[in-house]
């Protein structure tokens, strides 16, 4: 297994605890995502997420509530 294999890995289990896609943290533009639960998702998370902030160097995926998007 090599580097770029286990990175993969790691993006992709981070992609289903932010309920994004694996690609987006390799895009070069941030993004924001809405936090939800999911069953495959490290069963130590507190999902949803208030706000949760996930970089692999590139950007930063920002995955909220509902509650932190909405205006005060």
């Amino acid at each position: 297994m090599t580097n770029k294999d286990i990175l993969n890995i790691a993006m992709k289990q981070s992609a289903v605890d932010s309920n994004c896609n694996a690609d987006d943290f390799k895009s070069f533009e941030n993004k924001v995502v809405i936090s939800k639960e999911n069953p495959n998702a490290r069963k130590y998370l507190e999902l949803p997420f208030y706000c949760d902030l996930t970089s692999y160097g590139n950007n930063i995926v920002a995955s909220v509530s509902k509650e932190f998007l909405s205006p005060i």
